[in-house]
């Protein structure tokens, strides 16, 4: 299949992860568009940065990465930065406020509905951003991947169930599902899906694997130990599979298995921004 012909368009933060020893570019929506790249699938980033170092680098890495760049604005604002703290690999977040990627305001002129868009929680955190996200939904893209993606401070209960609303495919981790279910006062993964209408609800479990979830069927896929280096950015690599498989429609438990060898690569790089490995970039050629 010529991939070339799909249009994918990714809404959300582009910001740099500050380390206690370096700083990262990264961004749960920049890095899916990373990963989604690597698959072969064209991707428009639908972004803000800042007139500044940062925002120029940024701008470097998109155009090496070859991902669209055509509706990130500049801002006066600064680029986004996030301080990040990690503990036996796992981070925690502290996200800073009045940074460029609050003002995502361009809504691009689509000539037909897309083929994919991702949004996530944090860019919502800002009112200006919200014209904008659903200018994108009203175009009726094929899938809506939403990436819940909750962080401290950058979601409420409105947001939440605004995503979910709009949504046809949902990724959270476990921790996010027990807060997701309680917001949307379900049970099961089955009710979530039958109230929101879903077409697939994707559940990470950290070094346990995964679950995909349908309205009809399950499948779970458990992961061998893998030493943790750093699992920022995990879930990005296994949400850019996620949705190259929906993009393809490809067999659910094989978009499943190469989804986690994704995850599992990424905890083992520093860094958000790995190379998918070689068997998961073959299963899309």
């Amino acid at each position: 299949m010529d991939k070339t012909t799909f249009s994918c368009f990714v809404f959300g933060e582009i910001l740099y992860d500050c380390f206690t020893d370096r700083t990262c570019l990264g961004g749960a929506a920049l890095n899916f568009a990373w990963n989604l790249r690597q698959l072969g699938f064209p991707v428009a980033m639908i972004s803000a940065v800042g007139r500044d170092d940062l925002g120029r680098q940024a701008r470097d890495f998109l155009t090496r990465a070859d991902i669209g760049q055509q509706y990130v604005a500049d801002r006066p604002e600064p680029t986004g930065t996030v301080d990040v703290f990690l503990q036996d690999g796992q981070p925690s977040y502290t996200i800073r406020s009045g940074v460029a990627w609050d003002h995502i305001e361009t809504q691009p002129a689509l000539d037909q509905p897309p083929d994919l868009i991702y949004y996530g929680t944090a860019a919502q955190r800002s009112p200006a951003n919200r014209p904008g996200l659903e200018h994108l939904l009203a175009a009726n893209p094929r899938h809506r991947f939403f990436d819940v993606n909750l962080r401290k401070d950058a979601y409420s209960r409105e947001t939440v169930l605004f995503g979910l609303e709009a949504a046809s495919i949902v990724k959270l981790n476990d921790e996010e599902w027990e807060e997701v279910r309680l917001i949307a006062d379900v049970d099961r993964p089955v009710d979530l899906i039958a109230r929101f209408t879903l077409d697939c609800l994707a559940i990470t479990l950290g070094a346990k694997g995964a679950q995909l979830h349908y309205a009809k069927t399950s499948f779970g896929k458990r992961l061998e130990p893998v030493p943790v280096i750093d699992a920022v950015g995990a879930g990005d690599a296994f949400s850019g599979v996620l949705a190259a498989g929906a993009l393809l429609d490809t067999n659910q438990q094989q978009v499943l298995n190469l989804a986690c060898t994704a995850g599992a690569a990424a905890v083992q790089h520093p860094g958000a921004h790995l190379q998918l490995p070689d068997e998961v970039k073959a299963a899309f050629d």
